[in-house]
């Protein structure tokens, strides 16, 4: 079976029932094997430095901030993915394939899901993919609130799902927070060439991230 980001839930169910039953044949279909027994899925060595256990660990969330976070999430998760694991996508849908591509996300392990754009959905949307993929890569809603999102960190922590916040976590509290600056582009000349990589320093911080960590790192422009 292969599904990839161009079999998205693009018209979603019209009840969060009708979703979530959805999500949970999927969850059924994908569910983890490889990594099952892992407590912690494998970063790029250059991005282990930033967590003390020098890995993204089951059960907690991280956002990705900054000019490059979106760069820096597909480096993130893609060594999860290549392991074995799946990969939901919620509520992302300027994601493009060829960006998930380059930085080496397998396609094949991947689904995007479509909550329908309702904040009063998407904890619900979430929660359901939790159960049954490795890794999800989400936007929070700016309408959330507290009350809200509290059973879901629990549900993320029972599901031993990792999340990975793409911009503004909001309410939803993470365990760690990576801040992203562009340092250097590289690959323009005086009138000519094109932009092929850029430098870029990450910066971790947060509860489950004694200190501040820091590394650097080449990402594809």
């Amino acid at each position: 079976m292969e599904l990839a980001l161009d079999t998205r839930l693009a018209s979603p169910p019209r009840s969060p029932d009708a979703l979530a039953d959805t999500l949970a044949e999927l969850g059924e279909r994908v569910a983890p094997i490889a990594l099952a027994r892992e407590r912690t899925l494998p970063v790029d060595e250059r991005l282990a430095d930033l967590f003390a256990e020098r890995g993204l660990v089951r059960g907690r969330i991280t956002s990705c901030a900054g000019p490059a976070a979106t760069s820096l999430a597909f480096s993130l998760v893609a060594p999860a993915v290549q392991a074995g694991g799946w990969l939901a996508v919620v509520d992302l849908p300027t994601i493009g394939l060829d960006a998930a591509g380059e930085f080496g996300v397998p396609l094949e392990r991947v689904v995007a899901v479509d909550s329908g754009g309702d904040p009063q959905r998407w904890p619900d949307v979430v929660a359901a993919a939790a159960d049954g993929f490795d890794v999800l890569l989400v936007r929070v809603p700016t309408e959330l609130r507290p009350a809200m999102v509290r059973k879901l960190t629990t549900r993320i922590q029972q599901r031993s799902a990792v999340v990975v916040v793409l911009g503004d976590p909001g309410v939803l509290g993470c365990d760690g927070v990576i801040q992203t600056e562009t340092a250097v582009w590289s690959g323009v000349g005086a009138g000519h060439g094109h932009l092929r990589e850029r430098m870029v320093t990450a910066t971790a911080t947060g509860r489950r991230l004694p200190g501040r960590r820091r590394c650097e790192l080449a990402l594809p422009g």
